[in-house]
């Protein structure tokens, strides 16, 4: 895609939807616009953590294995969604595994340029900190859940 028209993709993805044009222009050249096929791994559980991801088209799963290696389903993710954020704020691991439901198109941003952004852009900060308040809501549920079938 050319630099115009992913600053314009990223202008729709309310996460930057606030940020000025320089910003984002900054962000579409250094992030890899990066395709997946249906059932493709995105990220895995337990591996390293280098960059966070932007879902720009389609549908992923989420899943996470538990200590006895059971899979357990979490919240289907869609357009517009972020992720990997977890493991490059916490400077850990994947916490876990996405794929591909459809044919998927993310941005891939490095961590040095996320942690940037997060530094330097207080409004930034502040979505970052409400998708993880979500995420912690979402992940209590799941895991009441998941307690009481056990």
């Amino acid at each position: 895609m050319p630099l115009e028209s992913d600053v314009e993709t990223l202008r729709k993805i309310p996460f930057f939807a606030g940020l000025p044009t320089a910003r984002l222009k900054l962000i579409a050249y250094t992030a890899e616009v990066m395709e997946f096929a249906p059932g493709e791994m995105i990220i895995r559980q337990g591996d390293p953590a280098d960059a966070v991801y932007i879902l720009t088209e389609g549908e992923a799963d989420v899943s996470i294995r538990d200590v006895d290696g059971h899979e357990i389903k979490l919240p289907t993710m869609g357009r517009h969604s972020l992720f990997g954020e977890v493991a490059v704020l916490s400077k850990g691991r994947r916490t876990t595994t996405i794929r591909a439901r459809d044919r998927v198109v993310t941005f891939k941003i490095s961590g040095d340029v996320f942690l940037d952004l997060v530094r330097q852009s207080p409004e930034i900060s502040m979505q970052v900190m409400t998708v993880l308040a979500q995420r912690l809501d979402s992940s209590s549920t799941l895991l009441q859940q998941h307690q009481s079938h056990s």
